[in-house]
């Protein structure tokens, strides 16, 4: 060919850009896609770990009680409590099964067994009594070989319920 010059001299070449088909330091396509679907799921866990744990937290039984709880004879040797409790929390608590112990004169706890609803056109039974957060419901509980005059006023009392629940408050009589 005429014009055409053959250089066989690589220090000819040292000084000029050499191009080249080949791709080098490039990250290959798979890579990429691998790398992208790895982060897409280890967001989607670190999201679920998130929301799971902060939705297990937040969902709590907080009972409250309003008004005075009060002691009341009920017959021969036995006791009953009236007390009204609101359920402040963000899950439902059920006071069905639920006790009540009552510290007595000598400091020796007195047991009171979930009697059901103080007013009895609640939907509040023995056998079920669920208490929806924002709800407030009056129920009794009832103590036999119990006497009125074995408890101080201000007695300390501490209800658990079948879930553990617990909470403390004083006890008045009339």
């Amino acid at each position: 060919m005429p014009g055409a010059e053959i250089v066989l001299n690589r220090s000819y070449c040292a000084g000029n850009a050499m191009r080249t088909t080949r791709r080098t330091g490039a990250v290959p396509p798979i890579v990429t896609v691998i790398i992208i679907v790895a982060s897409v799921v280890a967001a989607a866990l670190a999201a679920y770990f998130i929301y799971a744990t902060t939705a297990r937290g937040v969902r709590q039984v907080s009972l409250t009680v309003i008004g005075q709880p009060t002691l009341y004879a009920a017959g021969t040797n036995a006791v009953e409590l009236r007390v009204t409790f609101k359920n402040d929390g963000t899950a439902d608590v059920d006071l069905a099964e639920s006790v009540v112990a009552v510290q007595n004169k000598t400091k020796a706890a007195v047991t009171f067994n979930f009697a059901g609803a103080a007013v009895t056109d609640t939907a509040c039974k023995t056998d079920t009594c669920k208490l929806a957060p924002g709800d407030s419901v009056a129920v009794k509980y009832t103590a036999t070989d119990a006497s009125l005059d074995d408890f101080p006023d201000g007695a300390l009392a501490t209800l658990q319920t079948k879930d553990g629940y617990q909470i403390s408050f004083a006890v008045a009589k009339p």
